[in-house]
């Protein structure tokens, strides 16, 4: 059921969230005396809550991974896996790159000597540079300048998972038991393993970088096989057929209902145990309402396509580029915040785009005019 302008929809969904999960949760990152104050609209009740819910992006990018992974690698007919993981290891690290190019030397250039001006003291990221920061930040192995790129590392690894659940389970054809399998996986390497670590003296395992990448993103990588599920079986269709005869207004009421209750869910019941079953809802109910409200598909699409990006260069803005963060936080509403980081990571999306077309095009000139002098 999902098409990749649904898709690149629930991104822009999802990096919105993300947004509003990175201004809202963090007290201790924002600037002093900025802090956002109450207002008619936005609460602190409502704040908070939108805050925490916003939490539930990260498993949202991995459920809509693992569904794209899915509808772009096998054949059902077939039951053949084309084995494109280099090629999708390889256009991630591109767009990872095309970001990294332009802020880490910008940060270095011009932000590694800010005041202290949060109690994070995320602005210092800049401070004490050294060439293994560097390379183990450009390989995506840490996140030295940009604490919430940790994410790439954990996408990185559940790709390659990914992979060998599309092999394990190619074959197989009961929806249930892959659901099952997939939650006792997740109870094993969230529960059991560090049971059995504690116990037999194995701490050092925590450490390796093996085990803490490949057993340690349980309650993000178990919805990327949940995705690589919903693909495989076209479970949305099969949800869509219970409302395919409902009014259009009757479509928005049911999702916005469903929506507002998954939030209170997963802002006031604060576990990772409940995404494999607020996902797929989550992401459902925002199609019911994207299918129904034209505008909003719009919108949706137009950040969607920029949501890579954005998720990459959203927290310089907030967290570390000081000058940047003082306009974010400047109005000290929340409203009004959440709508400037909008505009700020956007913008900025379209000129990185633009400036390695530039750079593409530049490139594609100077490669010919050397063929042509048969250099």
């Amino acid at each position: 059921m999902l098409t990749r302008k649904n898709t690149k929809q629930l991104k822009g969904m999802a990096v919105l969230l993300m947004l509003t999960h990175h201004l809202f949760t963090f007290p201790d990152r924002v600037p002093f005396g900025l802090n956002l104050t109450n207002n008619i609209i936005l609460n602190e009740t409502i704040i908070s809550l939108i805050g925490k819910f916003g939490q539930i992006c990260v498993p949202i990018f991995m459920f809509l991974g693992g569904y794209g992974l899915y509808a772009s690698c096998v054949s059902k007919e077939k039951d053949e896996i084309r084995n494109d993981l280099v090629n999708k290891i390889i256009n991630l690290y591109k767009s990872y790159w095309k970001v990294f190019l332009i802020f880490v030397p910008i940060g270095i250039l011009f932000f590694s000597k800010q005041p202290h001006f949060s109690n994070a003291d995320f602005g210092s990221s800049f401070y004490n540079i050294s060439g293994y920061k560097i390379i183990s930040t450009f390989l995506g192995i840490e996140s030295c300048f940009n604490y919430e790129w940790w994410f790439f590392k954990s996408y990185l690894f559940a790709l390659f998972e990914g992979f060998i659940f599309l092999e394990l389970f190619l074959k197989n054809k009961n929806r249930y038991l892959e659901i099952v399998c997939v939650i006792l996986w997740y109870i094993t390497i969230s529960s059991f393993l560090p049971s059995i670590i504690s116990l037999n003296n194995l701490s050092n395992l925590v450490n390796n970088f093996w085990y803490s990448n490949l057993f340690s993103i349980s309650s993000y990588s178990v919805l990327f096989f949940m995705g690589i599920i919903f693909s495989k079986y076209d479970i949305f269709q099969y949800w869509n057929d219970f409302i395919e005869n409902l009014a259009i207004v009757e479509k928005i009421v049911i999702a916005l209902f469903v929506l507002s209750f998954c939030l209170y869910i997963k802002s006031t019941i604060i576990t990772s145990n409940l995404d494999i079953l607020l996902v797929p809802i989550v992401c459902f109910t925002t199609l019911m309402l994207i299918n129904s409200i034209s505008i909003l598909s719009k919108i949706l699409f137009f950040i969607g396509k920029n949501s890579t990006n954005m998720w990459l260069t959203h927290t310089f803005y907030c967290y570390y580029f000081y000058p940047f963060v003082k306009i974010v936080y400047g109005s000290r509403n929340a409203l009004v915040a959440f709508i400037t980081l909008v505009i700020l990571s956007l913008i900025t999306s379209i000129l990185i785009d633009i400036f390695w077309k530039y750079i593409s095009k530049l490139y594609n000139q100077i490669h010919m005019f050397l063929l042509s002098k048969g250099y």
